[in-house]
């Protein structure tokens, strides 16, 4: 399904980007791997070969996003499918959230994707337009669908929150033009998005190390429940061969589904009888 795909990745320097970066080109697909940290980029593909390009690229940034998309445009003649992977992530209380990083959680993760689907989009109808597979896959969260196993990272979840509004729209605004869309909601996966601060732009507060007690909690995570990237990646490319378009990784989310799903079906039966006892009057 992926041989001869152009295809983007952002957030593609490491973690969950590095792995989908890698299966793809496994699988016989061009990457161009964009990511904050350029050498970082440069590493993944440099050791996938010829057939990967690296970028450097700041999602929260619009003109650096479409500079991405222009320069991509050049050297792949186009891009099939679109990874809008790249995100930060913090832990904590939102009352206690700094009022930067809130903006910086919310410029990555929500400003980020709505760039990158404004950029990349006009390619995705095109190659659509041209009877190829084209597709837009959002990397969400559990934290999507409910809130965390893992305890509060409350921004976090409202980022997330965000991004499957978002995906939902975006299948129902490209249906006509047959692009896919897809959002895939990963439980707790191994990698350093915890230590996102590690590349903070300076006009969110620059570089820091995490906390000790917030990096004992990323840990403690990682450790006790978290999946490896590759794991996460292979579920995901399996999904999207199936053309889902709500794609789970872990079935522990349902333990924070069932129970949102539950109460809004409870308050629904309660508007119902509201509804009823009022026009019966």
């Amino acid at each position: 399904m992926f041989e001869g795909l152009r295809i983007v990745v952002t957030g593609g320097g490491s973690g969950i980007g590095r792995a989908l970066c890698e299966a793809m080109a496994q699988r016989g697909a061009r990457v161009a791997v964009a990511d904050l940290l350029v050498d970082t980029a440069s590493e993944v593909a440099s050791s996938i070969g010829s057939g990967a390009k690296a970028y450097a690229c700041d999602v929260s940034d619009r003109q650096q996003v479409q500079a991405l998309a222009d320069a991509v445009a050049t050297d792949f003649g186009g891009i099939d499918m679109v990874f809008a992977n790249a995100g930060v992530a913090l832990a904590g209380k939102l009352c206690d959230t700094d009022p930067r990083e809130f903006a910086w959680l919310f410029d990555v993760n929500v400003g980020g994707v709505f760039y990158t689907a404004q950029a990349f989009v006009p390619m995705l109808r095109t190659s659509a337009a041209t009877g190829r597979r084209a597709r837009f896959v959002i990397t969400g969260s559990e934290n999507s669908v409910g809130l965390p196993l893992t305890g509060p990272s409350s921004a976090y979840t409202a980022t997330k929150h965000a991004l499957l509004g978002m995906a939902n729209a975006l299948q129902r605004d490209l249906a006509e033009d047959k692009v896919a869309v897809s959002i895939f909601c990963p439980g707790v996966v191994a990698t350093r998005v915890w230590d996102a601060r590690r590349a903070r732009p300076e006009r969110y507060g620059g570089v820091s190390a995490m906390p000790e007690d917030y990096a004992a909690f990323a840990e403690k995570a990682m450790k006790e429940i978290g999946m490896r990237a590759e794991d996460a990646v292979v579920q995901v490319i399996a999904a999207i061969e199936r053309g889902e378009h709500l794609i789970f990784t872990d079935p522990r989310i349902r333990k924070i589904t069932e129970p949102r799903v539950a109460a809004i079906e409870s308050a629904l039966d309660v508007c119902d009888a509201a509804v009823q006892a009022g026009g019966s009057d």
